[in-house]
Formats: structure tokens, sequence, C-alpha cells
């Protein structure tokens, strides 16, 4: 015959004199791991070359267009064809623009971020290349760009 008892069994539970620090080194232990391993991610996303170098190319791309390229362009035509010269590159972009000729665009201005294509990530200056569109209403901030890289892992 079972008996049932009407009171749940109860451990007593065993006092070491370690067991506060243990919980505390334990507890400790585990954040700071967890924050090592989030830092390790986040230090891979931030400090990723691929990453580093494609985004430096878009920027460059942004200040060639918006600082230089633009006003170039928009002096070199007449006020009343304004438009039209826009609509004739809309569709396949003005000519296409080289890494190279980004680094050293506006005197020489950004030289210094070769730095970001010659490393691990290294990317053939001669070959990376951007294409901008520019899209309606033909302001400094509308187009659209079109990139096309040559970059490899370097050994």
């Amino acid at each position: 015959m079972r008996r049932y008892y009407s009171y749940p069994y109860k451990a007593t539970p065993l006092n070491f004199p370690i067991e506060p620090f243990a919980r505390k080194f334990s507890t400790f232990a585990v954040i700071t791991c967890l924050v090592l391993v989030f830092f390790n991610f986040g230090a891979h996303i931030v400090l990723d070359p691929k990453r580093v170098s494609t985004n430096k190319i878009e920027e460059l791309a942004r200040d060639y267009y918006e600082n230089y390229y633009y006003d170039s362009f928009v002096g070199s035509i007449p006020e009343e064809d304004f438009n039209t010269a826009f609509m004739t590159y809309s569709e396949y972009g003005f000519p296409r623009v080289y890494l190279r000729e980004l680094l050293l665009f506006d005197n020489g201005r950004h030289a210094d971020d070769r730095a970001y294509f010659d490393g691990e990530y290294y990317c053939n200056t001669n070959h990376t290349s951007v294409i901008i569109m520019p899209t309606p209403p033909f302001g400094k901030k509308d187009y659209e760009i079109k990139y096309e890289y040559e970059c490899w892992w370097n050994s």
C-alpha cells in the first residue's frame, strides 16, 4: 500500500561557506563571456575589411557626384536644356568612373583613402568602377549608383 503524505518533501539546503562566492563568480563569468562574444561579433561587423572597402567606395562615389561632377555638368549645359541633358543619361548613366579616378578627383583629396583598398581585401583600382544614373527631378541627391567591384582577399 502506498503512503501519501500531506506535505511535500523538502531537502534541507547544504550551506557551504564558498557558495555565495561561487554564485557571484559564475554569474560574472557568464556575463563576461557573453560580452566578449558580442564584442567579437561587433568587431567583425565594424572592422571587416570587405565592408570597410565597400562603404568607402560608396562614400567616394557620393562625394564625387554631389560635390564635383554635378556642379561641373550643370555648369556646362544651357539652362533650357537641363532636363533633356539629364534624361539622356537617366537610362544608362554617366560614363563609368573608375576607383582610381575617385581617389584622385578634386586635386587628390581622397588619395589617402587608397589604403582601404590595398590591404587584406584588395580592390583593383583600374577595374572597380561606378556608374551614376540621374533620376528625376535631377537634383544633387537624385541619382542611383551601380557598383562594379573587382576585389579579392589577399593571401
